[in-house]
């Protein structure tokens, strides 16, 4: 069954993966529900995502690029994730601040897949594959401690939907799913 989306979609043979993150700036409100492994109970919350697109120049492009050995100027996009919110919808209480997440995308032969570079504050850097097929993201990261998986797709310009899958070498198994709403300026 194809979806049909109410908006006007870029030609998917027109659709880059530069082009894709250019439609992912900008303020997001974000309901999850997350699932873990059986025996624990799921969780739901809220959450502000402001994404904000960095300059290919950026100091913090450089150095997360020389963590890697790669050359700078493949860096074809980056972004900067900062969330803040609520853990629960149950809740009247605020989470602790969340970590900024900086976010690089390298040059690949082709324009629908490649490496992406992440780095979230006080964590170790990771590198993972994108891949762009059908106007989803994938974003995967494989090494020996975690295995994880994220798809990101739009259902129109300012309703998108991601999904993630967590599994960790001690057996902790998570799933999420995300609907994320754009705020817009008034």
């Amino acid at each position: 069954m194809k979806v049909t989306r109410s908006f006007e979609a870029p030609d998917s043979n027109g659709m880059d993966i530069v082009n894709f993150f250019e439609t992912v700036e900008g303020t997001w409100f974000s309901q999850r529900t997350t699932h873990f492994a059986p025996g624990q109970p799921s969780q739901t919350g809220q959450t502000t995502l402001q994404i904000t697109r960095v300059e290919l120049d950026d100091a913090r492009v450089l150095e997360l690029c020389q963590q890697f050995s790669i050359e700078a100027t493949a860096a074809i996009f980056a972004f900067v994730i900062q969330p803040a919110g609520k853990t629960s919808l149950y809740s009247s209480e605020n989470s602790p601040p969340s970590s900024t997440t900086m976010m690089v995308g390298c040059q690949s032969e082709d324009d629908a897949s490649g490496q992406f570079l992440s780095q979230t504050e006080q964590e170790t850097a990771v590198s993972g594959k994108y891949q762009l097929e059908d106007e989803i993201l994938t974003l995967s990261v494989h090494n020996d401690d975690f295995e994880s998986e994220e798809r990101l797709w739009y259902m129109n310009p300012n309703l998108r939907m991601r999904t993630s899958l967590v599994k960790r070498a001690d057996g902790f198994r998570m799933s999420s799913f995300c609907s994320e709403v754009r705020r817009l300026s008034t």
